[in-house]
């Protein structure tokens, strides 16, 4: 079978660029405020938006182009430092990290991959960044030792949410998110009479 960037140069790219803009736009407006809707309070399909949005597009676009989109839309939004703060500068490399590993699996994979793909870069940003907090955070009220780390992992600080609920809306947006990315590039695929991602990727013999 013929891998998607192996195709025609004309890749289907339109619909999930549109959904990639509405989703950076998004961000932007509810970091700077303009977005207060409770329903959407906690969509946050950022990993969606580096993994599965560079899986999407073609070898030639750079995958650091969706890491540092989101670093341009954060620090237009809330200021330079906001994205050199010691715990942002744990983020980034996550985004551009997946994005990456998406590069490398352009065509590679099928959709059920792409959907365990960003699962997995979703749970490991969670591990990464919580451990980071937990780690770093010099006023933080985690203590340094094992239980400390279950604790930043869990339940999280006293007097705010527990963590595994910032996960589980993580995993939920991530997943919604790039669900909606891949329909619309089979959708546009099928327009163009194309190769769509398959649901699986065969194996090479």
């Amino acid at each position: 079978m013929t891998s998607p960037d192996s195709r025609s140069p004309s890749r289907a790219f339109l619909l999930p660029l549109v959904l990639l803009i509405a989703a950076a736009a998004f961000r932007w407006a509810k970091l700077k405020g303009y977005v207060t809707l409770e329903v959407l309070e906690n969509f946050t399909p950022w990993m969606a938006l580096a993994f599965t949005g560079t899986l999407v597009f073609s070898k030639r676009v750079s995958f650091l182009l969706i890491p540092l989109l989101l670093m341009a839309i954060d620090a237009s939004a809330t200021g330079v430092k906001s994205v050199l703060h010691w715990e942002a500068l744990a983020v980034y490399p996550c985004f551009a990290i997946a994005a990456l590993l998406a590069s490398r699996w352009r065509g590679q994979t099928g959709l059920l991959g792409s959907l365990l793909g960003v699962a997995g870069c979703s749970l490991a940003f969670y591990l990464i960044t919580n451990t980071v907090s937990w780690f770093s955070n010099p006023v933080s009220a985690y203590s340094k030792d094992l239980a400390g780390w279950v604790q930043a992992l869990t339940t999280g600080e006293p007097g705010h949410l527990p963590s595994w609920w910032f996960l589980r809306n993580s995993l939920m947006s991530d997943l919604a998110f790039s669900l909606l990315l891949l329909a619309a590039y089979n959708t546009e695929a099928a327009f163009r009479r194309v190769q769509r991602i398959p649901l699986r990727q065969p194996v090479a013999a």
